[in-house]
């Protein structure tokens, strides 16, 4: 488990200290893959770099397996790392090795045998697409395959922990969705316990179990994606998960409802069985629907143009066990 307890991170500057992380408490899982969202500036870089001291916190605890890393000599910080790695945005790929020597690099430095360490090259190439590519160089690979490579190597000493930098913040919409799709096959073959920073709510909607929202260097909240989505709290939440859109439409008149689709009741015909049972005309004003995991969650804003259905609207959406607010 990693657990992060009262972080704070403090750079200096020629006008005053500028804090970029302040009091944060997180503790992720073994076998989540977690989510840490927030919008640019917010210190979500920062805070996963914090988790193996790639940045020193100024203060607070980094616990790896019960372990501070903070107290630990450096020659055991070194062995902790090994158990964490770690993609980036940039792939950081060395130009002038093919891809098999990339992966090996991290091999290298740790003295594993030339023959293990082939074996396992060819084992990680083929988990990740790309056993054709093994003599390739990484200026013939696209950006999709880059990051594969990035990958196998992060892969490479079989850490516990992945830590995802903002991985498909340069990667087309596509390919995006491939390599999602990739991390998402590596936490539940191998059971490595995966981080992803991003600030792309379909990211963490695609692959993630957990969340937590950053906002101006604190958490903002944090729980499982399904509640977080479902019933954001912060502002910040509100403004990643529910579009500017849901809170800014304006009604003739009438009572408006935000629905909240859990998972269970998406495929339900609401809006034609509010019309059919409750004989009640309802305006659809917003609607928008994921799949998480497999699972459609959602939103979707209606509007009664006359108040007189809204008791009989608010008992039928309770009998069907739709969750929903009036709001706006």
């Amino acid at each position: 488990m990693i657990e992060l307890s009262h972080i704070r991170k403090v750079y200096p500057s020629a006008n005053g200290e500028i804090v970029a992380l302040e009091d944060i408490d997180l503790s992720i899982p073994d076998g989540a893959v977690f989510g840490i969202i927030g919008l640019s500036g917010a210190g979500k870089s920062t805070l996963v770099r914090c988790i193996n001291l790639l940045e020193r916190p100024t203060a607070g605890r980094v616990l790896i397996d019960g372990e501070d890393l903070m107290k630990v000599k450096k020659k055991r910080l070194l062995e902790i790392r090994r158990g964490i790695g770690m993609i980036f945005q940039n792939f950081n790929l060395l130009g002038q090795r093919t891809v098999e020597a990339n992966v090996r690099f991290p091999l290298e430095i740790a003295h594993v045998p030339r023959a293990e360490a082939k074996e396992r090259i060819a084992k990680l190439l083929e988990l990740v697409g790309i056993a054709d590519k093994a003599k390739a160089y990484p200026s013939e690979l696209s950006g999709g395959q880059k990051q594969r490579v990035a990958i196998a190597r992060a892969l490479a000493l079989n850490p516990k922990y992945l830590l995802c930098d903002e991985a498909t913040s340069a990667l087309d919409p596509n390919t995006t969705a491939a390599i999602l799709s990739l991390l998402k096959t590596v936490n539940r073959t191998l059971g490595v316990t995966i981080v992803v920073i991003t600030h792309e709510m379909k990211v963490v909607e695609s692959i993630c179990t957990d969340v937590a929202v950053i906002d101006k260097s604190r958490i903002a909240e944090q729980g499982k994606v399904e509640e977080v989505f479902a019933f954001p709290r912060s502002e910040i939440a509100k403004e990643l998960i529910i579009p500017n859109l849901i809170r800014s439409i304006e009604s003739a008149g009438g009572k408006k409802f935000r629905l909240v689709f859990n998972g269970e009741e998406a495929d339900m015909p609401i809006v034609s069985a509010l019309a059919m049972e409750c004989g009640a005309a309802v305006n659809i004003l917003y609607a928008d629907t994921k799949n998480i995991d497999g699972k459609t969650y959602g939103h979707m804003v209606i509007s009664l143009p006359s108040e007189e259905k809204e008791e009989t609207v608010k008992r039928f959406l309770t009998q069907k066990n739709v969750v929903f607010k009036e709001e706006l």
